[in-house]
């Protein structure tokens, strides 16, 4: 394909390097014979994180790449003023709806989540009209100028299981906080001692402690962050991947990354009953979704126990999946968004063909 003649950057202060989005964007850029890479001020604390955006936005003035992708909010006015002085295209990743985020943060006080949530809608007013270009990742973020990139996997990315795990195992993959259901997880294990329930993403210590409480003598597995490709290898043959959101605010039509990815994969996706994943699991079977734990127990017995049933809801998660992909292909949304046709050296003049 001959040497890559296109640099991008994509800066994040609050992604690990790991993060599958991200990776997704540098696979898809380097198969347009770009050269990629995620460079991560990750941060302990958010104060860390301020601190960050100064190191980042100097690492961008210095690295100088032809674009940047700026996957934070906290990086969308300053990473877009310093990419446009260094004559830099700026590329605004907006992948949440940041002021609906707001009022989910436990650790915002009451009183001034109103505030956070209205300088957050500034800050997306002023990310969409100072940013060179403007990818999203769901459609109900969309705008006239921006380009959808959905989070929908590449399903050839993800092996189909030959058989179940033993034992039957309950997987989730993601961060792990309260509000995206730690302690409905917890409770699971509790109430269904003899399926192994593996939760892999980042935990907090004392999160961590009070679900190993609450799950008593069940077999709950917390294993912490692994690199996408490991963490989807060990979960390959479960039972069923688990997504029960709370009803916050920014989760209301939240669909999230792990529910394409568990479908890729071959994985039945259960619920919680929000008005987006309901819409998502429409796309597989209604039966899915659930109101409570009891009815989480219920579907969780019916895949165990009814081994026709479970292949039906395997196979259904993966069709959906892959026509999914063909619908959305975002590997060719970013590409066209981000790359000139045909690749230019920067002191060339781009062709506008």
């Amino acid at each position: 394909m001959g040497e890559p003649l296109f640099t991008v950057l994509i800066a994040t202060t609050g992604h690990w390097p790991g993060d599958p989005r991200l990776n997704r964007h540098v696979r898809y850029l380097e198969e347009a014979n770009v050269t990629a890479r995620v460079k991560s001020f990750e941060s302990s604390s958010r104060w860390s994180r301020l601190a960050n955006v100064i190191k980042m936005a100097v690492a961008v003035w210095k690295e100088r790449p032809d674009a940047v992708i700026l996957p934070d909010p906290e990086l969308f006015v300053i990473g877009t003023l310093v990419a446009r002085i260094r004559g830099i295209t700026a590329v605004a990743d907006i992948h949440e709806d940041y002021s609906r985020t707001a009022h989910g943060r436990t650790w915002i006080p009451g009183w001034l989540k109103p505030v956070i949530a209205a300088l957050a809608r500034v800050n997306d007013w002023l990310a969409r009209r100072s940013a060179h270009v403007v990818v999203v990742a769901a459609p109900e973020l969309s705008d006239a100028d921006s380009v959808l990139v959905m989070n929908t996997p590449r399903p050839g990315d993800f092996t189909m299981p030959d058989e179940t795990i033993d034992p039957p195992t309950v997987v989730y993959v993601g961060d792990v906080t309260e509000a995206r259901g730690a302690f409905s997880m917890a409770e699971l294990a509790r109430r269904m001692p003899h399926v192994r329930f593996l939760v892999i993403g980042k935990t907090s210590e004392d999160l961590a402690q009070q679900m190993v409480q609450i799950a008593g003598d069940g077999q709950l597995d917390l294993v912490g962050r692994l690199p996408h490709t490991q963490a989807w290898e060990a979960v390959r043959g479960a039972v069923a991947g688990l997504s029960l959101l709370t009803p916050a605010p920014a989760y209301q039509e939240a669909v999230a990354t792990k529910l394409w990815e568990y479908c890729a994969a071959g994985i039945p996706p259960i619920v919680s009953d929000l008005p987006g994943q309901r819409a998502f699991v429409a796309r597989v079977d209604d039966s899915l979704v659930v109101k409570d734990l009891d009815e989480a127990v219920t579907v969780l017995t019916r895949l165990m126990d009814d081994p026709a049933w479970a292949l039906d809801m395997s196979l259904r998660s993966r069709r959906a999946a892959e026509k999914a992909w063909a619908e959305s292909r975002p590997d060719l949304a970013l590409q066209r968004a981000v790359v000139p046709r045909p690749i230019t050296r920067r002191d060339d003049p781009i062709s506008e063909n």
